[in-house]
């Protein structure tokens, strides 16, 4: 799952330099520059979607063009964040960042388990050089919890 997840931010890079030893046991790999744009990639069933999903939320408002992504492999697992979880708790949050418009979806398109995997989601995020600064000094008032 190494692997796939080295080959989905050679994907999204431009100009990025990876190299492995014979062994396995050693990786060197020099960022390029976000690219972003529109991507497939297949994930590996060890690892959940929501395992690639985590970093594309952090590095996504920060391409060069908008990220658009199809994740394919397992949606849910006992490991990694669902994706249910990331789109009920993560998107929430980069809004309060600015990062809000008609082009920053999460949608869960086919739901895959293991062993086949089978699941797929798409990504997309627009492009945004600066985040608004937010302060979460403020809890607020906890009116219900509901299970999803």
């Amino acid at each position: 799952f190494e692997a796939s997840f080295i080959r989905l931010l050679d994907k999204i890079t431009n100009g990025s330099r990876i190299e492995i030893n014979q062994t396995g046991t050693t990786l060197y790999y020099q960022p390029g520059l976000l690219y972003g744009g529109s991507v497939e990639h297949d994930c590996s069933i060890l690892r959940s979607i929501g395992y690639y999903l985590e970093s594309l939320l952090c590095l996504a408002p920060f391409m060069k063009h908008p990220l658009r992504i199809v994740l394919r492999g397992v949606t849910n697992d006992q490991v990694d964040p669902s994706v249910d979880v990331l789109k009920a708790t993560a998107l929430p949050l980069l809004k309060q960042f600015g990062i809000d418009s008609e082009s920053f979806e999460l949608k869960i398109v086919r739901r895959g388990m293991l062993p086949g995997g089978g699941g797929e989601v798409f990504f997309s995020c627009p492009v945004r050089k600066v985040l608004k600064p937010i302060q979460l000094t403020d809890p607020g008032k906890i009116k219900r919890i509901r299970g999803m």
